[in-house]
């Protein structure tokens, strides 16, 4: 099917998903699990954990939130199946966003989001909690990825989204999750200076720009970068009315020695996103 063909509704996969979650938040039984899994100055209840994501500004304060659910998720027994569905629903905006890269010919929009979720179900499942407790969504979505790129296949040619259908699949990217996650990023890229002061926050949703920073971030701390270097191409494909955080106007030779510095780190960032992802294939 084609992408002009694609349609979000209610009754899709993450509609379900959405009202089921709804109907869980709801339940004694999965708060009665909550409550064992977390002490009692932490979350006690489905959405409070989804609420207390949403307030975290650092990668140590999700893993908090999340290695409770992960170990419960693994160890099996009872509850295992509710932990897992409880961290399916905080990495669904990211679970929307990988299917949404990883479209591709002769898949529609709910074969794609589904063989996704179902990556991340087993992504969850098998977490090799004691040794990567450490940036547990980064990892969550790295591995998902990988999955849904082999149960999808090597094609590597995505099909394009029209407007109306990537505005509709950005409305579905929202809530607490998301929010925690953007936020998370903007206090990373502020960690790093990336932005600048006049720049969308974390409501104006994920977006390109923010999908850049994220590249950015990881590149940073994967050491594929340096700070100056990331500042440059932040700053040369920030929105223009936007100032600029980093560079200042300076002499033609200045600039010249900086178009070329940047080239150099866009290449770099080029080929370490392409190994990044061709391990996945």
């Amino acid at each position: 099917m084609h992408s002009n063909a694609m349609r979000i509704r209610s009754d899709g996969l993450i509609g379900r998903l959405n009202s089921e979650w709804s109907r869980l938040s709801q339940d004694r039984t999965l708060s009665c699990f909550v409550r064992d899994w977390y002490d009692d100055e932490s979350p006690t209840c489905p959405q409070r954990v989804l609420d207390t994501l949403r307030g975290c500004r650092t990668a140590s304060e999700q893993d908090r939130i999340l290695l409770p659910l992960l170990r419960a998720a693994v160890a099996g027994g009872a509850g295992a199946q509710l932990a897992a569905r409880m961290v399916v629903q905080t990495m669904l905006p990211k679970a929307i966003r990988i299917a949404r890269s990883q479209l591709r010919p002769g898949y529609d929009w709910e074969e794609t989001i589904s063989l996704t979720v179902g990556a991340l179900y087993e992504v969850i499942r098998t977490y090799p909690v004691a040794r990567r407790a450490e940036r547990i969504a980064a990892n969550l979505s790295l591995e998902t990825l990988r999955l849904t790129r082999r149960l999808i296949g090597p094609d590597a040619v995505s099909v394009p989204l029209d407007a109306d259908t990537v505005a509709r699949l950005t409305t579905v990217d929202t809530g607490p999750a998301s929010q925690a996650e953007l936020a998370l990023l903007h206090a990373q890229a502020a960690k790093y200076r990336l932005l600048a002061e006049d720049e969308p926050g974390p409501a104006a949703g994920w977006d390109a720009r923010a999908e850049l920073v994220e590249l950015l971030v990881w590149a940073l701390e994967s050491g594929v970068l340096d700070v100056a270097e990331a500042r440059l191409i932040t700053g040369y494909y920030r929105d223009g009315s936007a100032a600029d955080p980093v560079t200042p106007r300076r002499s033609e030779r200045y600039e010249a020695r900086q178009r070329q510095r940047r080239s150099r780190a866009v290449r770099r960032l080029a080929v370490a996103a392409s190994d990044r992802f061709a391990t996945a294939k």
